[in-house]
């Protein structure tokens, strides 16, 4: 059967209750398992808002800190998902895996060596945020996904709608869409 990750980043939320992540991302994750904060929420209760949908995972990053709050961890984390071991980071210039996230993801090194340090071992699936614009992408083995901005999309200026991301972890096989909030 499978599981369905909704995987979001960069939304910057104002409000305390997160309230002002758009009603079109719930919409985006709706029918998914889980969903994954990649960092950079603004405020914690964007958390909240999304679990209405599904339960939550997070990492701290960009603008965050834990603030107390379980569903979050350090900087770095790695959960298995069907079989596959999916590390979850914000930036990974920031963190030391790669040289280059913005212009192009550039690893310093192999990408699977780059990563391995990083999260501890090796992992099958990279979710990882910071740069507002979404990639999706294999390299040495790794599957990666970054959603994007859903409020900051790169290109589109600030308050217009931007990228969340749909993993899907099945029979062996990771799949992802970047979902356009805009269409």
């Amino acid at each position: 059967m499978g599981t369905r990750i909704g995987v979001i980043a960069d939304n910057h939320s104002r409000e305390a209750d997160g309230s002002d992540v758009p009603d079109e991302v719930l919409r985006a994750f709706g029918g998914a398992d889980l969903i994954v904060h990649c960092g950079d929420a603004g405020t914690w209760g964007t958390l909240d808002r999304l679990e209405m949908i599904a339960p939550v995972i997070a990492v701290q990053g960009g603008h965050n800190g834990l603030g107390g709050d379980t569903r979050v961890s350090d900087l770095v984390r790695v959960e298995s998902i069907e079989g596959f071991r999916v590390g979850i980071v914000h930036d990974l210039k920031r963190n030391g895996a790669a040289a280059e996230t913005i212009t192009e993801l550039r690893f310093d090194g192999s990408p699977r060596g780059a990563l391995a340090k990083l999260f501890g071992h090796d992992i099958d699936v990279l979710l990882f945020a910071g740069t507002h614009k979404p990639y999706i992408a294999s390299a040495d083995g790794i599957f990666m996904v970054n959603p994007g901005s859903p409020t900051l999309a790169d290109g589109r200026g600030a308050g217009k709608l931007g990228h969340v991301a749909v993993v899907e972890l099945a029979d062996g096989v990771a799949t992802a869409r970047v979902v356009d909030l805009a269409v």
